[in-house]
């Protein structure tokens, strides 16, 4: 969520001054901000739901196995930069005609995204933390400036039923917001902040065979009281300041809830069932156990009715056949293993590229009660902000155009305005995924062929680009 601040001209229909620390600040994000891969899919990936970067958008993705997943214990990484409002006149909170009236005065924007996802057969744990920071106010010789800080992480556990076909996640989604008063010539202060969290869940049903996949999540809405610094006064009304603002009552996050659809036409599977390499070992590893069994019941036998003078030399020569026993078993096992694994990476690498994804979702946002915008919150007037339930179609296209060199996608989504005379934007999404060169980071990691990524994010008023690098699949 980012904020607009505009110097506006008044007008006899201007929102009432605030007076009171009776409403709130909606924290609350109305275009894409999010990895590159979603911002290429205009953020319609609650039915894909793959690798850490899915997990922002369904709770169920971390236990979603990829067709390139092929060991039992997997893992997955991400980080990302871009810039949203990159050029001179963006509207990040869609004011419209309002906020076009003066002139735009943040700055210096900057959004990181960074993920971890574990993976344990059908366990799957995750990570992600998105980070953004802007400055409202330029600072002076004689006023500090206003600058933004805000921190998305989400955290949580999902897994796996039925072959990895139907996945259930649960986590918390936690949000920090916090408003400073940073300067060169003047001390620097945080003036509000914000701590919250609640929980949030997620699905997915993704039958093996199927070109389609169905996904939903659920999110409750985050809310906590401001933390000014212990410079805050309350005057004989009992009203709460922060030098010249009245603070909220609290900063809210509404509630989130989204549906979304995957379709993919061409040769290529979108839902190979996932093999899992415990139960394709079960049958030597079982077949081992058992044999160690029936050796151990015959070596008690035989030193059962051994004289007690041969007992111990008897013991050392069966432990001694036994270890040989045990080592050629380990290779057996080991070569086995190995054997499946090349076989799953065959199965893999077998399998067309060709192929057309499609994937839609609507995203709707729940209603916040007597609240304002960041922007309203520094211009300390009480605009309505958030009062009624916003709704977000998203829809994108993916396909791999250059074999095996350049994967693209092209999307787009209707950004609705949370403010009650406001008009939905429409963005336009693209982006790219570029195939570089193996490197295995000088033996730290295996060998991994690199890719590096682009998206771009288009709409009346606003422009977001990011660039980031991962693995090329």
């Amino acid at each position: 969520m980012v904020q607009a601040l505009l110097t506006r001209t008044a007008r006899a229909d201007d929102p009432a001054p605030m007076t009171r620390n009776d409403y709130s600040i909606e924290f609350y994000q109305g275009p894409l901000i999010a990895p590159i891969r979603v911002t290429g899919l205009a953020g319609a990936y609650t039915a894909y739901a793959e690798g850490v970067e899915g997990t922002a958008s369904n709770a169920s993705a971390p236990a979603v196995r990829e067709p390139f997943s092929h060991k039992w214990f997997d893992y997955d990484i991400s980080a990302g930069i871009s810039f949203p409002g990159a050029f001179a006149g963006s509207d990040f909170d869609n004011r419209g005609r309002r906020g076009n009236t003066g002139t735009t005065q943040f700055s210096d924007f900057l959004y990181v995204n960074l993920g971890l996802q574990l993976q344990f057969g059908g366990l799957g744990m995750a990570v992600t933390s998105d980070l953004q920071q802007f400055k409202l106010t330029p600072a002076t010789e004689t006023d500090p400036g206003l600058t933004l800080q805000t921190n998305r992480s989400h955290i949580v556990a999902a897994y796996g039923f039925w072959g990895n076909q139907v996945s259930l996640g649960l986590g918390l989604r936690v949000v920090a917001l916090q408003i400073s008063q940073t300067g060169q010539f003047v001390p620097g202060r945080t003036l509000v902040s914000m701590l919250g969290a609640a929980p949030e869940v997620g699905a997915l049903y993704k039958p093996d065979g199927a070109p389609f996949r169905v996904g939903a999540t659920l999110r409750a809405p985050v809310s906590a009281g401001p933390r000014g610094e212990s410079a805050t006064t309350r005057d004989n009304d009992g009203v709460e300041r922060a030098d010249k603002f009245i603070l909220p009552a609290k900063i809210v996050q509404p509630w989130e809830a989204e549906l979304g659809v995957a379709l993919q036409a061409g040769p290529r599977p979108l839902n190979p069932a996932w093999l899992n390499p415990h139960e394709q070992e079960a049958p030597v590893r079982d077949a081992i156990a058992e044999a160690r069994t029936r050796r151990e019941r015959e070596h008690e036998a035989k030193l059962a009715a051994a004289p007690p003078n041969r007992r111990r030399e008897l013991e050392r020569t069966i432990a001694e056949q036994e270890d040989a026993v045990r080592r050629i078993e380990d290779m057996r096992l080991e070569a086995e293993s190995e054997r499946l694994l090349a076989q799953r990476r065959a199965r893999y690498a077998n399998w067309p590229r060709e192929k057309i994804l499609m994937v839609a979702s609507v995203l709707f946002t729940g209603p916040s009660d007597d609240s304002v915008d960041v922007g309203s919150f520094l211009d300390q007037k009480k605009e309505p902000f958030g009062r009624n339930v916003t709704v977000m179609p998203r829809f994108a296209i993916e396909a791999e155009p250059v074999h095996d060199r350049v994967r693209g996608r092209i999307g787009a989504y209707l950004e609705p305005s949370r403010f009650p005379e406001g008009n939905a934007r429409q963005h336009l999404t693209c982006g790219a995924d570029i195939k570089l060169f193996p490197f295995d980071a000088w033996g730290l990691i295996g060998a991994t062929t690199w890719r590096i990524s682009f998206a771009v994010d288009l709409a009346p008023r606003y422009t977001n680009w990011g660039v980031g690098i991962g693995a090329w699949h």
